[in-house]
């Protein structure tokens, strides 16, 4: 074989430079305008919207921890996002994820693609910035915050792309994983990764629309699940609904076992019902083990002259309401484990949890049969069948036996009876913590609707085209535990504007001339509402003619189910009776010439409504009667609940005639 040696002058090696480099420039720019065609084909596809996130894609990783041997969960998130209209660039140029004490994130970066005038993309690292904060008010304090990610100097045709790292702090807690968003998703990834021996469950909510795909395989000793799925759609965000995990898909992951290598047996996480309960016992196994003595005394004095342990229950919850102020405080095991109730007696606040203790510490302290309980409100659409874990809870009370039956005492809200539970907890599954291997699962009942009735009873004279008038409202059960509570924790300002607009009937020209509000803090705790008023121009006087609509109130009038593509209910927060009076004063030389039919209607076992005139020579009375009959509105029963509203709001137009006698 001959062998050739090239010898390169300097000359010939510069030219020779020259040309490697104008290849390489050429192979860059092309490989640019190749990704730039990719992303100009995606902006075709989504010409109508102002950004896509082309890829979305969420990696939960769970291993053992190589320092102490537990097993530690990371998640890895990769948001890449392409700005399409001219918009985008200033309304779209934020990412976010969630973060809380249990899960902190360790690592985030951000870049951007910004097109150039050859057709690429120029490639910046230094135009983002990343921000959190925190929710916090005058009366909870939340450690969940949103981490954004801010991005400056974007163009349309940008691309950015955001990553972040979030280390789990409790194996139990895992977060759910919700597929983004407000804008559409081209291609989204939920990858979870474990060790062969841990096991998994996967609950899915609101998936049936998206074509999730989902594989399982397992490889090098570990277990690999994924959820894929394309060309999202944004999601809609719609009122009536108590939370977005209505309707928003999303998945709950959990650990529901393991065994570590060299272990004899698993250690059980969240397997079932009975695994949960052992698991959350454990938080409150040592709670007020020893009796506190400033609360022994107060025990005392409150029950020294009860004979019944119904009045001990009701006495120690009256003091706990009137003296302990509510303060909620979530961080970390702070959001789950609650204090001494000594702890709280000293500093006379506390959240939910402070408030069970101490209820159920003084309970115990009485001789009653009492409990911690946790408990899902109605922002949380899960059960405990469904998914046995952390995620169907928000919320703890104190359970109290009472012979055959249990009574909650919930001190959060303080305007509330004894034996009365919040709105936002009917029909919810309260976890009543009886030991260790011990608990109840008691649903709490759903009020009936004649438990919570509202009369408003109007009053008016006309003077010319004027109403002029006075109102008395009435009422118990939840109406009146709310304006119970507007009074006494709005500032006058906002409670004025908020009793104006509940009290506004007739026209935008309802003028509030004063007011008053009446609790009761005996019995049921009523309250009422009176108040002085003008609605001016409202009558129709023509010749010798007046023409009046009595309808001043148009209730379920404006709950016309108009968003066709709405597949999630509407919801109401609690059943309920509405009786709505209103009696005109007949002018002095006229006389009723046109009444109005009753009329009556209604969707059957949701919500009816009855309408009826009468007159005699010196006033025309109308009475409207309401029920609410169900909590939920089914998308199935929009289009009938459609033909009902149009019905009543068709009897809304209906007036009456008033013709001088001469």
């Amino acid at each position: 074989m001959t062998s050739t040696t090239i010898h390169i002058t300097p000359l010939c090696k510069t030219a020779c430079m020259l040309v490697a480099a104008t290849l390489l420039t050429s192979s860059i720019m092309a490989q640019k305008t190749g990704e730039r065609m990719k992303y100009d084909s995606i902006a075709a596809k989504y010409k109508n919207e102002n950004a896509v996130y082309t890829n979305y894609i969420e990696k939960l990783e769970i291993k053992q921890d190589e320092d102490d041997g537990s097993l530690v969960a990371t998640t890895y998130g990769t948001m890449e996002k392409l700005f399409i209209s001219d918009a985008a660039p200033t309304n779209e140029n934020t990412d976010y994820f969630v973060i809380d004490d249990f899960n902190q994130y360790s690592d985030a970066s951000g870049f951007s693609l910004i097109p150039d005038k050859k057709g690429g993309y120029k490639r910046e690292y230094h135009n983002c910035a990343f921000g959190a904060g925190g929710q916090l008010t005058g009366y909870f304090y939340d450690d969940i915050e949103v981490v954004q990610a801010y991005y400056t100097g974007l163009t349309k045709n940008s691309v950015t792309e955001t990553k972040y790292t979030v280390d789990n702090r409790d194996i139990s807690l895992l977060q759910p994983a919700y597929f983004l968003g407000d804008i559409p998703v081209l291609h989204s990834v939920f990858e979870v990764v474990v060790p062969n021996y841990v096991k998994m469950n996967f609950v899915l909510k609101n998936t049936d629309d998206i074509n999730l795909e989902q594989k399982k395989e397992e490889k090098d000793g570990k277990i690999i699940y994924t959820f894929t799925a394309n060309n999202l759609k944004a999601f809609k965000n719609y009122n009536k609904v108590p939370s977005h995990a209505y309707f928003r898909p999303h998945i709950i992951p959990y650990i529901t076992s393991y065994r570590l290598t060299g272990a004899q047996k698993d250690s059980v996480i969240l397997r079932d019902i009975d695994a949960l309960g052992k698991h959350h016992f454990a938080y409150v196994k040592d709670m007020n083990i020893r009796p506190d003595t400033p609360l022994v005394r107060i025990v005392k004095e409150l029950t020294q002259n009860d004979k019944t342990d119904r009045e001990k229950a009701k006495h120690i919850y009256n003091w706990v309401q009137k003296n302990i102020h509510y303060i909620g405080f979530e961080k970390g095991m702070q959001g789950l484990v609650p204090r001494p109730a000594d702890t709280v007696y000293k500093r006379m606040y506390g959240d939910c949890k402070d408030m069970a203790s101490l209820c159920m510490a003084m309970c115990r302290q009485a001789g009653l049969k009492a409990y911690f309980a946790t408990i899902g409100t109605t922002d949380i659409p899960y059960s405990l069948d469904e998914i046995p874990t952390q995620s169907c809870f928000n919320h703890m009370i104190c359970a109290v036996k009472l012979g055959d039956d249990w009574v909650f005492l919930d001190g959060t809200n303080n305007t509330q009876p004894f034996g009365a539970n919040r709105y936002d907890i009917q029909g919810k599954e309260a976890f009543i913590y009886m030991d260790a291997t011990h608990h109840q699962i008691v649903k709490i009942p759903v009020v009936a609707a004649d438990k919570n009735v509202t009369t408003d009873s109007t009053f008016i004279h006309l003077a010319y085209n004027n109403l002029e008038g006075n109102l008395k409202q009435t009422s118990t059960g939840y109406p009146a535990w709310q304006i119970a509570y507007i009074k006494k924790y709005l500032k006058e300002k906002d409670r004025d504007d908020y009793i104006r607009k509940m009290l506004a009937r007739g026209s935008d020209k309802f003028h509030q001339l004063k007011y008053d509000i009446k609790t009761s803090e005996k019995g049921n705790k009523d309250a009422m509402l009176v108040a002085d008023f003008t609605v001016e121009d409202y009558a129709h006087k023509v010749g010798k003619e007046y023409i009046v609509n009595m309808n001043l109130n148009r209730t379920f009038g404006d709950e016309r189910m108009n968003d066709s593509e709405r597949k999630v209910g509407y919801y109401y927060p609690y059943k309920e009776k509405t009786k709505q009076v209103v009696v005109l004063d007949i002018p002095e030389g006229y006389k009723v010439t046109h009444l109005p039919p009753s009329a009556h209607g209604g969707l059957e076992g949701v919500w009816s409504y009855n309408i009826s005139y009468k007159a005699d020579k010196k006033q025309i009375v109308l009475v409207k009667e309401y029920e609410q009959q169900a909590l939920s509105l089914s998308p199935k029963q929009f289009a009938n609940n459609n033909k009902i509203i149009d019905e009543l709001n068709h009897e809304y137009k209906e007036s009456v005639v008033l013709t001088a006698k001469k």
